[in-house]
């Protein structure tokens, strides 16, 4: 990534995925190269998919900003979608998780 070769490290990062489907370091690199390589719906698919599909190992601070980051890029209803990522915080994480990487304000 550092030397803007994202195609090609958007393939060691999925090689990596494959090794260790929880890599969640690798699949939030995953999306990043997506958002580089032009294909936003792409990097947010694959930030959604990590977090909902298990809230409690993937709701990290630095996914969570690249996921807000990508939805105001991506839709008016930002704030709404930022929401719902509230609510599941909320759910799994309790009062504790810093909400700033949110971006609400």
């Amino acid at each position: 990534m550092c030397t803007n070769s994202f195609s090609d490290a958007y393939q060691n990062f999925k090689t990596a995925v494959e090794h260790d489907p929880t890599n969640a370091s690798a699949v939030n690199n995953m999306a990043v190269c997506s958002l580089y390589l032009g294909k936003l719906r792409d990097a947010l698919k694959t930030l959604e998919v990590l977090v909902h599909e298990d809230p409690i190992r993937n709701l990290h601070e630095g996914i969570l900003f690249n996921l807000c980051t990508l939805y105001e890029l991506e839709s008016s209803r930002a704030l709404h979608k930022k929401q719902a990522l509230l609510d599941l915080v909320s759910r799994y994480k309790g009062d504790g998780f810093p909400v700033a990487c949110l971006k609400m304000a």
